[in-house]
């Protein structure tokens, strides 16, 4: 589903339901509905709760706009703001950023899918105020899951002051369809709602942490392995509590997609309470949620007193977009291969089940 067409209040940006991997059914819904924009200091101090609804131009080919699509010989994949969005002082603007837009391209809301051979990429672009997220969804053969979320600039942007962006990914699991699915941390089965962190201190060399959800009657399940650039800003580096949780693990509730039913746009705080208060989760559905930030640095603005003290400021790059997820791996009898080496190495014709 296109952003306008997501759920929630103000949407939830690029929307999947119903995801099956061979035939058998992963998770009844997979969005980001709760999205966040935080000023350090200047500007009073600002933070909101961006929308999610207004879809905004990809540069795609034509024949992978809402379908499933080849790239065509010599063409490139779909391109957003994200991806031109290296400089760290300009914008380039709106679709096409920049670019000549080549035969058989346009630029187009909803959502592009593209045949990459060894997997499907859906690729989705939506605007609130000044920027514009880049929301990706990757869909491997050997049944990877891959989120990627962008957080890019449009022309105006803010740039004076250090900022972070928040987005928090909501998947619905239901393995299987039997409705009795159980959630772990670093293999440890929890029997309630919880909230964690992706590594005791929140960033690099913390000790990373792992999360897994699995059907108990098949054995089928995926496992959550953050990705390298989620450790990029350290989880409420702000100082403000404001988000100060990284992953959590609900209960599945009708119409409940977020901390609150309003996206109020100065409700800076999530709430985790709200979500994570205490219910059990064993043998049944849950909402899991997956927290990336990033901050958009500018010069003589971060970390506090730089410039002092023998303490340099952070160079400025609040105009290069920034991309965060994890990888999802799948584990079980539906899974025919084994990840090797931290992960990295796909080794053929075995099989690893993790509990």
């Amino acid at each position: 589903m296109p952003p306008n067409q997501s759920v929630g209040a103000d949407g939830s940006g690029m929307e999947l339901r119903n995801v099956y991997w061979n035939g058998q059914l992963v998770m009844r819904r997979a969005h980001a509905p709760m999205l966040f924009a935080e000023y350090k200091g200047g500007q009073g101090g600002d933070c909101y709760r961006d929308w999610k609804n207004t879809p905004t131009g990809t540069l795609a080919a034509s024949g992978v706009q809402n379908q499933l699509g080849n790239i065509p010989d010599g063409g490139n994949p779909a391109i957003t703001s994200c991806d031109r969005s290296t400089d760290a002082t300009a914008s380039y603007g709106a679709c096409p950023f920049q670019l000549p837009i080549p035969a058989g391209y346009t630029c187009a809301n909803g959502v592009a899918i593209e045949n990459m051979g060894d997997h499907v990429r859906l690729t989705a672009q939506y605007s609130a105020d000044w920027y514009r997220y880049a929301s990706r969804m990757e869909f491997y053969v050997d049944g990877r899951i891959v989120p990627t979320f962008g957080f890019g600039n449009g022309t105006g942007t803010f740039n004076s002051v250090t900022h972070w962006h928040h987005n928090y990914w909501r998947f619905e699991f239901d393995i299987d369809g039997l409705g009795n699915n159980t959630v772990s941390i670093d293999n440890q089965d929890q029997a309630t709602e919880f909230s964690d962190l992706r590594s005791i201190g929140g960033g690099i060399g913390g000790g990373p942490r792992t999360w897994s959800v699995r059907n108990g009657t098949s054995g089928n399940g995926y496992r959550f392995v953050p990705g390298a650039t989620d450790y990029g800003a350290v989880t409420n580096e702000s100082g403000r509590n404001f988000h100060t949780v990284d992953f959590m693990a609900t209960k599945v509730h009708a119409n409940e997609y977020a901390d609150s039913p309003n996206n109020n746009l100065f409700d800076c705080t999530m709430d985790k309470n709200v979500l994570v208060n205490g219910e059990s989760i064993a043998n049944t559905n849950q909402a899991l949620y997956y927290h990336v930030s990033v901050r958009d640095a500018t010069a003589n603005s971060w970390p506090n007193g730089c410039g002092g003290g023998g303490v340099s400021c952070l160079p400025q790059d609040s105009m290069v977009c920034k991309k965060a997820g994890p990888t999802l791996y799948p584990f079980g009898p539906w899974a025919d291969l084994i990840f090797a080496n931290g992960f990295d190495v796909l080794v053929p014709g075995a099989r690893l089940d993790f509990f």
